[in-house]
Order: structure tokens, then C-alpha cells, then sequence
């Protein structure tokens, strides 16, 4: 699929799921998210998946990452190191942490900020009222220096700001403290009409989270018919108060007298530096109303500017606390379902060490995430034999993990049965291939260890795809057990398989790994991959625990505990 625009083109392969709907900076069409193996790479680089402007100001190259689950209903988003990162609802993301993403969520990338929904482009909502060239004459920006300072205001709505703020404090949640808010706004403007109010896109929909509307009879009544002022708000969107009338202001034009209106306040309640919502206020009701009735007041009550703007900051300050109580019970949420998928995930590998009477391993499996795609498997035959198996699903996560966790137990099964490489990695792919997600596969390695006279082994092994897989001899030297020449398990589903034989000498040593350890970068810029030649400098060292030297190895190497990416190895000996 292919979307112009007049500032950027986005292609986004697959099926339309959600949608990022622009609702401040530059003008940009919806940008369209589509399930990709992978995810979707959003940056300015000619080969992200939606490509923002080459000269787009502050986004990265690759500057984030979409992602949806299996089901097709959890997105996630991923801030991809970006320079200038990426928010959430105000709260900026930690690089290469998955954070999930709910309907109506406010997303910025500067310098655009978007409204994450998986409804479609809006339909809902109601439109701005377009006030036309006249209105946008009269509306101002009142920045804080303008205003009068808190301090001037009476004594009365000093004690009803402090009230207010408790209030504001105290909501729960976003409902309530607009219901707080307007509450205090009501009371210290004397306006006839307030709402609180989301932008839903940049073409003038909006959400009504809440609002009061003041009867001829001066209760206040949530009906009735309810319109907006489009200037107003679109003033307010660039982060200052929009102001039209006020104390001791000339008299309105004619257009604003027939709307009725008299004055009018749109405070933006930010989350950083950006308006997640508004709270907009307005005189309004006929010129010749009763004496006491709001409506006979043409204008801003003393003060209620300076009142607003105190009013607007904090209930900024309680809007963004709620979300950032909201983003950590998200990721304490998604960290303790991806704990309980790691658990599950080595409760299914085998033991770290084991074997029969001829044979020895040692086992050892670190996930790059939470969960990993990586996987190994040892299984007592008879007549003293061992089958081993190292699989290494692409891509990493939860798909990974279940991919892992399905190829694995066919295998176990296919393996403890008969007992026949050749014929369990075919059997695989013919389970695998149907199933598994496009682009989805796995390499693996895996061979049946069998006692030989004399102290050594014959070797009966499948290289899918895998390549990494060494023999140490009694001497030290080593020499390869994989070639990498075939082709991964479920790529097609009538690929065919055979095994490879050999005999091995007794005090051999055998060592299946996984790419992340021979991938794994260095410190510094010019840091190198940990490579073959890391690996058998770490195993030739004479350790009692050859795979515990070498994961040390590789940590020192990287710098951290926590790899790129997912790291096995299996050491067998005989």
C-alpha cells in the first residue's frame, strides 16, 4: 500500500490494522500500520517502512518500531535510540524497551504528534465550529507573562485554586479529573459553557471528555446543543492560552454576536510539550438577559485569565502523573506476562548439565529479551546414545518464543520415537512449513552421538542452515561439524534433508552454538564481533566448565550481562 502526501510517502505492506492520525505539526495523511514480520521501522531513511520527510526536523534515521502480536489487537512501540527519542502520552520511552500501546494514546515524534487507534480514520467525534477570518483577528495568546501573576488574584480564588487542586489530585482517573476541572473552572470565570476537550486528527475533530453547559435558570446542565471555536484551539494546540475578549475589552464583532458568545478561554493541558487535551470555557447565552443571569455578562470575569493559567498547570501536572502511574502499570503488566513466558520457557529446556554412561553435556541458553527464540534439546537414546539439537529462531520475542517452543517438542517426539536425524528434521519442516508466520524460520543443528570401540564416537548429523558447530581434537585444533549449506527448516515445504557422518576420536570435544555469541559486538566504536576465533580461544583454556568460560568470555567482550541477542551453546563430551 502506498500513501502520498503532500510531505511524505508512506508504504506499509500487508493488511491496514491501526493507524497513527496526525493531530499537531506539519501537515502530514494519516500514517497506515500494517502487521510486518519484524515490525515497522518509522524514520526519514529511504528503507524504513513509512518514511517521514528526508528533512524532517529531529527524526532519526530509524528513529522508531511498531509491532503488533500474533492476535492482532496488542500493538507495541519501541524507541529505536532515536536522538530525540520518542513519547508517550508525555513520557519519553526507554530505547529498545516495548512499551504497549492503548486506543487513543498520544504518540510524538517532533515534530509531529500523533493519535494511535485501531478504529479506523475518524469518523467519530464532532467538528469545530469554522469561525472564519473575523474571529481569528480577535483571539490573542496569552503567555504566562501576560497574565497577572497568582499572586494578584483575591483572596477568594486563591482558596478556590487550593481547593481545586486537591480535588484535581485526587481524581483516579482521566474522567474525574476533567469533572474536577471544570468544576473550579466554572466557579472562579463565571463562564455559561466549559468542557474539556481531545483533538481527535488535525482537520478539526474533536472528543468531548466532559462538559458543563449553564441553563437559562443557572443550573448546570452536561445537555444540550454544544459548539466549538476552531481558532480557539488551534491557537491553543501550539501550547499558549488562546484568549477572546476579556476585562474591559472592545465589544465583540457582529459574527461573534450571533453566536452568542461574549468570551472566551481554550487553556491546552500539556503532557511535556505536548496538548494531550483542553479546557475550553465561553460566555454565551442572548444580549438581553435577565440582570443575574450568566449571559447578561459580556466579558471575562477580574482575574480569570491568571485564574485559568494556574488552574491549566496544575491539572497538567495531575493529567501527566496519571499517565505515567498509567505507562508503569503497562510495562509492570507486559514484564510480568513476559516473566512468566521466560519461566515457562526454561522450565521446557532441559537440565544445564546431564547425559548417559559414554556420553556428556553441558547446556546453556541466555534470551536476548525476556523470551528468546533460541533453543536446545538433548535426548537419551538406546544403546547409550545421545541426540542433541541447537535451534535458532529468526527474529526475537514472543512470536520467537512460540515458534521455539512448537519446533521443540515436535522434535523431542520425533527424536525419543526413532532416533533418525535425518528423518526428525524432515518431519519438521513438513510440521513447520504450513504453520509457521511469513519470513518465520529456523536454522538448526542436530546430531545423534553413538559409542564407537575404543573410547570414540560416530556422529550422525542435519546442518540446516545453522553453520555453527565445532570438534575439538585431543590436539587442540579444531575443524568444522556444520557447513551452513542447508536450508533452514520451514522455508519450503519440500526441502529434503540428509544426515552427514563421521567418526570422532575419544577426548574430543563438541560445540553447537547459536549467532549470538559469535555476533555479539564489542565495546567502542570500533569494537568487533566476538567471531569463531573468540570462541576457541575462550574453549581452549582448559576450564572444568567450558560453556560457563565461555559466556564470561562473551560478557567481557560485550561490555554487559545483557546480550544483543539470544546465546546458546551446547558443549558435548565422551
Amino acid at each position: 500500500m502506498r500513501l502520498s502526501t503532500p510531505s511524505c510517502t508512506v508504504i506499509v505492506p500487508g493488511m491496514a490494522t491501526a493507524w497513527f492520525v496526525p493531530v499537531a505539526g506539519p501537515t502530514i495523511a494519516p500514517l497506515v500500520l500494517s502487521s510486518k514480520d519484524g515490525g515497522v521501522i518509522v524514520g526519514r531513511h529511504e528503507s524504513s517502512d513509512i518514511k517521514l520527510p528526508p528533512d524532517a526536523d529531529k527524526i532519526s534515521r530509524n528513529h522508531a518500531k511498531l509491532q503488533v502480536d500474533e492476535s492482532g489487537a496488542r500493538w507495541t512501540l519501541t524507541d529505536l535510540k532515536s536522538s530525540w527519542g520518542t513519547y508517550l502520552n508525555g513520557v519519553r520511552l526507554t530505547p529498545l524497551v516495548d512499551m504497549p500501546l492503548s486506543e487513543g494514546d498520544l504518540v510524538r515524534l517532533t515534530p509531529w504528534t500523533f493519535h494511535f487507534t485501531l478504529r479506523g480514520l475518524p469518523q467519530r467525534g464532532m467538528r469545530t465550529s469554522d469561525d472564519g477570518a473575523t474571529l481569528n483577528t480577535m483571539v490573542r495568546a496569552l503567555s504566562p507573562d501576560r497574565a497577572q501573576p497568582a499572586k494578584s488574584l483575591g483572596d477568594d480564588l486563591l482558596g478556590l485554586l487550593l481547593e481545586g487542586a486537591a480535588a484535581i489530585h485526587g481524581a483516579t482517573d482521566e474522567k474525574a479529573l476533567a469533572d474536577v476541572i471544570l468544576d473550579a473552572a466554572v466557579r472562579g470565570t463565571g463562564m455559561t459553557h466549559a468542557a474539556v476537550l481531545k483533538s481527535i486528527d488535525n482537520e478539526g475533530r474533536i472528543e468531548i471528555v466532559a462538559h458543563r453547559v449553564q441553563s437559562m435558570s443557572g443550573s448546570d446542565d452536561a445537555g444540550g446543543a454544544v459548539s466549538f471555536s476552531r481558532t480557539l484551539l488551534a491557537t491553543a494546540s501550539t501550547g499558549v492560552v488562546a484568549e477572546l475578549g476579556g476585562a474591559g475589552a472592545a465589544p465583540v464583532s457582529q459574527s461573534i454576536v450571533s453566536m452568542q458568545i461574549s468570551a472566551a478561554l481554550c487553556v491546552p493541558l500539556m503532557l511535556g510539550q505536548t496538548p494531550a487535551a483542553y479546557l475550553y470555557l465561553d460566555s454565551r447565552g442572548p444580549r438581553g438577559a435577565a440582570p443575574g443571569h450568566a449571559g447578561a455578562a459580556f466579558g471575562l470575569r477580574a482575574n480569570a485569565s491568571s485564574f485559568c493559567l494556574a488552574l491549566g498547570r496544575i491539572a497538567s501536572l495531575a493529567l501527566a502523573n496519571l499517565k505515567r502511574i498509567d505507562i508503569e502499570k503497562r510495562q509492570a503488566m507486559l514484564e510480568a506476562e513476559l516473566g512468566a513466558a521466560a519461566v515457562a520457557q526454561k522450565w521446557i529446556l532441559p537440565a544445564r548439565t546431564g547425559g548417559n554412561d559414554r556420553f556428556k553435556y553441558v547446556g546453556q541458553s541466555v534470551p536476548g529479551q525476556y523470551v528468546g527464540g533460541d533453543f536446545f534439546d538433548v535426548i537419551p537414546l538406546s544403546d547409550g546414545r545421545l541426540a542433541v539439537a541447537l535451534g535458532d529462531v529468526s527474529g526475537k520475542g514472543i512470536s520467537a518464543s512460540v515458534l521455539m517452543t512448537a519446533a521443540q517438542g515436535f522434535l523431542h517426539a520425533s527424536l525419543a520415537g526413532h532416533g533418525d536425524v535425518a528423518r526428525a528434521v524432515n518431519q519438521l519442516n513438513a510440521f513447520l512449513h504450513p504453520r509457521r508466520q511469513a519470513s518465520k524460520f529456523i536454522t538448526l543443528w542436530v546430531g545423534v552421538f553413538s559409542p564407537a570401540p575404543g573410547g570414540g564416537a560416530t556422529l550422525s548429523y542435519v546442518d540446516a542452515g545453522h553453520g555453527h558447530a565445532l570438534l575439538r581434537h585431543p590436539d587442540g585444533t579444531f575443524s568444522a561439524l556444520a557447513s551452513g549449506d542447508g536450508l533452514p527448516v520451514g522455508v519450503f515445504d519440500e526441502a529434503s534433508y540428509t544426515a552427514e557422518t563421521l567418526d570422532i576420536p575419544a577426548g574430543g570435544l563438541a560445540l553447537i552454538l547459536s549467532d549470538g555469541i559469535i555476533e555479539q559486538f564489542g565495546i567502542g566504536t570500533a569494537a568487533q564481533q566476538f567471531e569463531m576465533t573468540g570462541v576457541q580461544q575462550a574453549v581452549s583454556a582448559g576450564h572444568d566448565d567450558v560453556v560457563a568460560a565461555l559466556f564470561e568470555a562473551v560478557v567481557a567482550h560485550a561490555g554487559t550481562t545483557q546480550l544483543a541477542d539470544d546465546a546458546t551453546a551446547v558443549v558435548v563430551t565422551w
